[in-house]
């Protein structure tokens, strides 16, 4: 039996338990670990190599940090108030929604920067490896407590038939909304009708001096009130060293939203559609240094299309 404990500190807060789990290994020296606790997200492939030392990169995919306007907190009472908020992400607020924004938000598709409370079975089995669990909330919606009194199941298969190559598929469905909403539901329905489903799968493939990574995910959120909120989001990342020590990154992401039908007739995307691009330098003297040079740019599409772009640099030291 093992222990893992992680605190972090930001905007001059006091230090908040990021994760805290026991991992419970297999007696007779298997490959098999039962992890319980504030546990990380076991879908996908990025989860793996989030943190700074591991990232080729400084931000994460956009599928696993950005905002959509759907909220756990309030229910869309028609299909405009979605398309009125494309692309406010967090700040989305539904003017003929359900219910009032209060301790919920908007929410991301996939979140790994926040660990859920549950429990999950992980380990190879060569070629094979898996991971198959249930948390208090859902992968785009990580929670410290039990917010509908239901639980979401997850799970990855993947296989490795060799060094150069990783595959695999996820998958998850669970309910996202307060409990708090019931009450505006139709007539004989539950708050775990309502389900955030995603289904994806992910590649790694590696050859000389390159790396690849792929990921690829369908995304569905169940609403009330309108018809079915289903979104696509993938990426491709590469990395090449270019000399000891030294090696260029480059991300392309994509987030493409559905129509929906309008009040008024016609459709439109219940979201803003967005690509991301994220190109930079690394330099890794050491097993415990690496310091990066990025450039960003996000462009979300609508009208006016928001520009962001920046630069930034970033130093990860492992002790």
């Amino acid at each position: 039996m093992s222990a893992f404990v992680e605190l972090l500190s930001d905007d001059a807060n006091s230090p908040r338990v990021f994760g805290a789990f026991a991992r419970l290994s297999d007696p007779k020296g298997r490959d098999i670990h039962l992890e319980l606790g504030k546990i990380p997200l076991h879908t996908g492939a990025f989860p793996n190599r989030s943190y700074a030392s591991k990232n080729n990169l400084i931000s994460s995919p956009a599928m696993y940090q950005y905002h959509c306007n759907v909220r756990d907190d309030q229910i869309p009472g028609q299909t405009d108030d979605l398309v009125a908020n494309r692309g406010r992400g967090y700040f989305t607020n539904y003017a003929a929604g359900l219910g009032s924004p209060g301790d919920g938000h908007s929410v991301p598709i996939l979140y790994d920067n926040c660990w859920d409370f549950g429990a999950v079975v992980i380990g190879t089995a060569s070629p094979v490896e898996f991971a198959i669990g249930a948390t208090n909330g859902t992968v785009g919606d990580p929670v410290n407590t039990d917010v509908n009194d239901g639980k979401q199941v997850l799970g990855r298969l993947g296989f490795v038939p060799a060094p150069w190559i990783r595959a695999g598929v996820s998958g998850s469905r669970g309910a996202y909304l307060f409990r708090s909403l019931e009450e505006f539901l139709p007539a004989g329905k539950k708050i775990t009708d309502y389900n955030q489903i995603m289904g994806g799968a992910d590649l790694e493939l590696s050859y000389g001096r390159g790396l690849v990574y792929a990921e690829y995910i369908k995304n569905r959120f169940e609403s009330p009130l309108v018809e079915d909120l289903d979104l696509d989001a993938w990426y491709i990342e590469g990395k090449i060293t270019v000399m000891p020590g030294w090696y260029v990154a480059g991300r392309y992401d994509r987030i493409l939203f559905d129509e929906v039908s309008l009040t008024a007739g016609g459709v439109g995307r219940w979201d803003a559609p967005l690509w991301r691009r994220e190109v930079g330098i690394g330099f890794k003297p050491s097993k415990n240094v690496l310091a990066k040079l990025v450039h960003h740019e996000t462009q979300i599409e609508t009208t006016p299309r928001r520009v962001d772009v920046f630069m930034a640099a970033q130093l990860a030291l492992v002790f």
